[in-house]
């Protein structure tokens, strides 16, 4: 019970960081075992084999899988603190991009409110 509650942690903890949901089941199913072909992977994870392909393909360009091609492909998982390391990185690259970004916004009306002016307000009834 406590492995399955783990594995459902894991999974929305990796959406949280960006993952979609295929790609967080199959990375999973992966980190569970030592390698594994797209059907183990499906079986495994509840993920459609064809959907498998496309979520392994992106967890491969985050450098989170490595693919042996032979045949059937041969997908496995970098060990879990290598993983942490490169979804830490990407969020810390991410979050400067946004301060930068933030930094550099043009500001509307801040001329305008830094000027004192003295407004008068009405309230009728």
């Amino acid at each position: 019970m406590e492995d399955i509650s783990n594995q459902d942690q894991a999974i929305e903890l990796l959406q949280q960081l960006g993952l979609k949901e295929y790609e967080a089941k199959s990375f999973v199913a992966l980190a569970r075992r030592q390698r594994g072909t797209a059907k183990d992977i499906s079986e495994t994870s509840e993920v459609p084999r064809t959907r498998v392909y496309d979520a392994i393909r992106v967890l491969e360009s985050k450098g989170l899988v490595e693919t042996q091609h032979s045949n059937p492909q041969i997908f496995r998982a970098v060990s879990i603190d290598e993983a942490v390391n490169t979804l830490q990185s990407e969020y810390v690259e991410r979050t400067e991009s946004l301060r930068s970004a933030l930094s550099g916004l043009e500001p509307t009306d801040e001329e305008e409110s830094t000027e004192a002016t003295h407004e008068v307000w009405s309230i009728s009834g």
